[in-house]
């Protein structure tokens, strides 16, 4: 079953942000559902995401992440 999960889940670098993010159905997928959640919104330009203030407490409470360390934008 591994194998499967590993072949969905891949790295894509995001030009724009010279970043890497989670491509593929498992992204897609995955951003769907935040955006259900409303953990994250759309921003302009509509590729843009923002973190929510529930989101922040989502990612503390469901992933251990800093909120404060996700809601500022980089530089």
């Amino acid at each position: 079953m591994l194998p499967t999960a590993q072949a969905r889940i891949r790295a894509c670098l995001d030009w724009t942000e010279r970043r890497m993010h989670i491509a593929g159905p498992a992204g897609i997928g995955l951003c769907r559902r935040l955006l259900e959640l409303d953990v994250i919104r759309r921003s302009t330009p509509r590729r843009a995401l923002t973190v929510t203030p529930s989101g922040q407490h989502w990612f503390e409470d469901h992933l251990g992440l800093d909120a404060q360390a996700i809601a500022e934008p980089r530089p």
